[in-house]
């Protein structure tokens, strides 16, 4: 995780503030790029599930929860060894 965030600090998309709980460790918050960069990536995944289902019905959306949530719950008792 601390290198994930010191990555993005590099970048400028996280910074470290005071932790008024507890003075020997700070808080990470994303700073205007990195709320920028949030947005930006929000907004293509936005657009691009919309291609992929835009003419989907509600049913067959549920129909696919469903299913993808049965796929789920069988490939959590699967061993991978």
């Amino acid at each position: 995780m601390q290198r994930t965030v010191n990555d993005a600090a590099a970048r400028g998309l996280v910074e470290s503030v005071p932790n008024p709980a507890h003075r020997r460790s700070s808080l990470i918050r994303l700073t205007e790029e990195g709320r920028a960069a949030i947005t930006a990536v929000i907004a293509r995944e936005r657009a691009v599930l919309s291609r992929a289902g835009g003419d989907l019905t509600d049913a067959e959306i549920t129909a696919c929860l469903r299913v993808l949530s049965r796929l789920l719950r069988f490939l959590d008792d699967v061993d991978v060894d």
